[in-house]
């Protein structure tokens, strides 16, 4: 559901709303893009206007924990889970560098693990509508600092002072009042065992305070080896016995298969199998339209067989455009 299709849901939201004309430029330069063990059991939340009617609405919404998201080894190295995937935006930085701004980590000392498929540990993990900054801005905020004060409390227990004489500066923990420092390497063991602290508790800093989100002065982490080549898509995955398929689609919307020949699409060298693939009723949406799959063992073979076939389409309503 979205506020689109159901214009109730934004009863009570106009006086949030502000309308402007942004280009995608200039929202990732407002980004600031051009034995270790595992920093607490998910914690579903819902925060803010613009995160309420987006993540939260999305297929497994969103999770809130450092212990998912973050994990310290002992010589101070940060890694920060980036669960969404990269499609050309800059979210497997931006992710993971919100995440930093929070924790108060020196961004030269942090790696960014790409997540697998796994919504129910990550939350949705939908790459799609160049939202996921968007939906999770609050969210990976949240999960930094939640990291951050439980190292805060680690330390303020190590020294023996209360917890709010302490703050957590550029990968240390200072307590200002005696000079003692520790760094995060130092007190990830103990602040491990710090139970998580409540969402509703947490206290963001203060955008005024931002060292990288904003300030144009980080580079997209994996930029060098998509601009080279070296960056592995889905396209590049290759499996043990790895099949490719080609489908001959409808050529009107809503269209659908009336009846089909496949026997000069077989005869193509290296074209193993050829099927119907049933379509979503009309209207699809987002779904798919279905058609004739041909199934090889390499790309240029099924593309060979799907020109061999033999289609006859039935158009349907939309037959007239």
């Amino acid at each position: 559901m979205n506020i689109l299709t159901n214009p109730s849901k934004l009863r009570g939201f106009e006086k949030h709303i502000k309308v402007e004309n942004v280009s995608r430029r200039s929202i990732l330069k407002g980004l600031g893009l051009a034995g270790g063990f595992v920093l607490a059991a998910p914690v579903m939340t819902r925060t803010a206007f613009a995160y309420e009617i987006g993540a939260s609405l999305m297929p497994h919404g969103t999770v809130v924990d450092p212990r998912v998201f973050v994990s310290i080894a002992s010589d101070g190295m940060v890694t920060i889970v980036a669960h969404r995937s990269e499609m050309g935006t800059g979210v497997r930085t931006s992710l993971p560098l919100i995440v930093a701004e929070e924790l108060e980590a020196d961004w030269k000392r942090v790696r960014v693990q790409q997540a697998h498929g796994d919504e129910v540990k990550f939350g949705n993990q939908d790459t799609d509508g160049s939202r996921s900054t968007r939906h999770h801005l609050i969210p990976m905020r949240q999960i930094g600092a939640s990291a951050r004060t439980m190292l805060e409390q680690a330390a303020a227990k190590r020294w023996g002072v209360p917890a709010a004489e302490v703050k957590a500066v550029n990968h240390e923990v200072v307590h200002s009042a005696s000079g003692r420092k520790l760094g995060f390497g130092e007190l990830a063991a103990d602040a491990a065992k710090e139970s998580v602290p409540s969402v509703e508790g947490l206290k963001l800093k203060d955008p005024k305070d931002f060292r990288y989100l904003g300030k144009g002065e980080i580079s997209i982490v994996d930029l060098h080896d998509i601009t080279t080549g070296r960056a592995e898509y889905g396209a590049d995955v290759r499996l043990p016995r790895m099949k490719y398929a080609v489908i001959a689609r409808p050529p009107v919307t809503g269209g659908k298969v009336a009846s089909f020949d496949g026997a000069e699409a077989t005869k193509v060298s290296g074209v193993e199998k050829v099927m119907e693939v049933k379509g979503w009723p009309w209207p699809s949406k987002f779904q798919p339209l279905g058609g004739i799959a041909v199934i090889a063992r390499n790309t240029g073979a099924a593309i060979k067989g799907r020109d061999a076939l033999k289609v006859t389409w039935e158009d349907g309503a939309n037959a007239k455009y």
